[in-house]
């Protein structure tokens, strides 16, 4: 079998490059890339920027997207989300169609949620340009899995961390570091979160289950139970220093105008996702049940057991597609 990773030098399609390897299910793991001087794990069958490897490809898992660009605009958002997702599914063999797994986003739920969380099943209501994109994109994969008879997989992925990650985490364990943060409110909000390594188990598992299962439907992928921001920042190596919310808007009004008080109001919300993964899949992990935290840029072994038990991060990689941002040296593509 013939496993195909978009994004391969991602955060998420790095572990999963890694994880597919070391499964030994398939006998060729290929990772598309942009760049020939792409990092990729030994052993990956690296293809620059030629779709033509679609052809023959068993399983697809579609990892690359345009993410974490608040300021991208809304056509930036389109033309690689759902336009290069458009272009892997022409490039496909109707006549032999691949399982198609889709890394999803559970920002397609909204921004925020109830504390007790929203359902795998809620209405979509997404609030962003990048998580619009990504339903329109499960929108576009669905239909082309009606006409050719595919099987097509959506992976919602809650807020993901560990090695390479350039997103959320990795930021908030920047903002710790510098000693830029402080909680706004009591801390007590919940966030689901996902690590990276069980992101890569659960989409093998899902590769594998049967057709009637999981064809079209949409799971969230994300650890066993939500976290507070309080544990959360504790884990990252933060002291828990607290500012009432309205204290907090206040300063991020000052500080950073409209922009800062949006970014105050995010991180005080809740969000909390409930999947419902077919029981087969291996355990989701949890604060508790691993034994330490290998994360974001400077990440490694910080003690306080925040989940992933795994080797510190790599240099980060370049993105699939290039972008406007990318250029001017911020584009994070994965």
């Amino acid at each position: 079998m013939i496993a195909l990773v978009t994004g391969a030098s991602g955060c998420v399609g790095y572990a999963l490059c890694e994880a597919l390897l070391a499964d030994g299910g398939f006998h060729e793991v290929r990772g598309l890339v942009r760049r020939a001087d792409a990092e990729l794990p030994p052993g990956v069958v690296r293809v620059v920027s030629d779709l033509s490897c679609c052809a023959d490809a068993d399983v697809i898992f579609h990892c690359a997207a345009l993410v974490h660009q608040p300021d991208a605009a809304k056509e930036d958002y389109h033309k690689v989300n759902v336009g290069f997702t458009g272009q892997l599914l022409d490039a496909c063999n109707p006549e032999r169609p691949p399982r198609f797994l889709f890394f999803s986003t559970v920002a397609v739920y909204g921004e925020s949620t109830p504390r007790t969380g929203v359902a795998e099943d809620a209405p979509p209501a997404p609030a962003t340009p990048y998580a619009a994109s990504k339903l329109a994109a499960e929108k576009l994969i669905d239909r082309w899995a009606d006409d050719v008879g595919a099987v097509a997989v959506h992976l919602r992925l809650a807020t993901v961390y560990g090695p390479r990650d350039r997103g959320n985490i990795a930021k908030l364990e920047t903002a710790i570091r510098t000693g830029r943060f402080f909680i706004p409110g009591d801390g007590q909000n919940k966030k689901t979160l996902c690590a990276v390594e069980y992101a890569a188990t659960a989409a093998i598992a899902l590769a594998r289950m049967g057709s009637m299962a999981v064809a079209g439907k949409r799971f969230v992928i994300a650890d066993a139970a939500p976290y507070t921001l309080r544990e959360i920042v504790v884990a990252l190596g933060g002291k828990p220093f607290a500012l009432p919310l309205p204290l907090a808007l206040l300063a991020a009004r000052v500080l950073k105008g409209r922009t800062g008080v949006a970014q105050v109001r995010k991180l005080a919300a809740d969000n909390v996702y409930r999947g419902s993964l077919p029981a087969s899949l291996p355990p989701a992990p949890s604060l508790r049940s691993v034994s330490r935290f290998a994360g974001t840029k400077g990440g490694g072994d910080r003690g306080g057991g925040f989940p992933l038990s795994t080797p510190p991060p790599r240099s980060s990689a370049p993105p699939l597609l290039p972008t406007k941002e990318e250029k001017e040296g911020e584009g994070v593509a994965e």
